[in-house]
């Protein structure tokens, strides 16, 4: 299983935060000069991470103007759900919006059908950003892990397993539009 750590460090006096995904074992055998217990092991790294204060409490539903989960599924794929939660979200973190950009300060997020980025206009280089919102974080990594999600097992395995990745992303999702994605997902 793996998971989101952010990590401190100090520069110059200054604080940056970075964010790493790990993925966690459980060594049970006890060797000469090790114990049983958790092991962690880095597997990659996400970004800087950029925190920003929520500024509105826009819903989803409101927003979209959606009165039928289901007819809203039907004309949508669930990757364009998706792509419309993550919008919210931004604007609820005072993201301004103009056509597929999203833009707070020197942070521009894209979100278009083809392809998700994160940028700091800032910078000339292109540097890996993490967003933080609610219990999650939002990077290339937890976006395309949701675009890309394919549910294995029965519906409580495929609701548990998506409800993770829609927590570690930071997206509020509304309870019917939620039982919509699994049943989606399940194949019903």
């Amino acid at each position: 299983m793996a998971y989101i750590r952010v990590k401190k460090i100090r520069i110059k006096g200054r604080e940056y935060r970075y964010a790493y995904l790990v993925e966690n074992r459980w060594k049970k055998r006890v060797r000469k000069g090790s114990k049983k217990g958790a092991r962690q092991k880095v597997k990659g790294y996400l970004g800087k991470v950029h925190e920003f204060p929520k500024v509105d409490e826009k819903g989803f539903m409101s927003h979209f103007g959606v009165k039928d989960v289901k007819g809203y599924f039907d004309a949508h794929k669930v990757s364009k759900v998706i792509r419309d939660l993550v919008r919210v979200e931004l604007m609820n973190y005072g993201f301004a919006e103009n056509g597929d950009f999203y833009s707070n300060g020197d942070l521009v997020v894209y979100v278009s059908d083809k392809d998700f980025f994160i940028r700091n206009l800032k910078e000339e280089k292109e540097r890996k950003i993490v967003i933080v919102m609610n219990e999650g974080f939002l990077c290339r990594e937890t976006f395309s892990r949701l675009v890309n999600f394919k549910g294995k097992g029965d519906e409580k395995e495929i609701g548990l397993s998506l409800g993770n990745a829609l927590l570690e992303a930071g997206l509020k999702v509304p309870k019917e539009v939620f039982v919509e994605m699994v049943e989606r997902f399940a194949g019903k």
